[in-house]
């Protein structure tokens, strides 16, 4: 089974800041994919089953300029 993790992502700035973002979440483990949005301020991340959503928002990508926060889980 799989998740779809909804992250509101503060902070970003211009397609660089997505690049930088999605790149974190793309390699975290346990994420087999992640898209990010600079228009709407989100990320819909896709991980296996046993990914805890709120340790993406603990990633070193969220420790400085951007921060995150859970905003819904799906099991897919």
């Amino acid at each position: 089974m799989t998740k779809t993790i909804e992250l509101r992502v503060y902070g970003m700035t211009c397609d660089d800041c997505v690049e930088h973002v999605s790149s974190g979440l793309k390699n975290a483990n346990g994420v087999n994919d992640a898209s990010v949005s600079l228009k709407d301020g989100m990320a819909v991340v896709r991980t296996i089953d046993k990914t805890n959503p709120y340790d993406l928002i603990k990633l070193d990508v969220f420790k400085g300029q951007y921060r995150a926060q859970v905003r819904s889980v799906k099991n897919d």
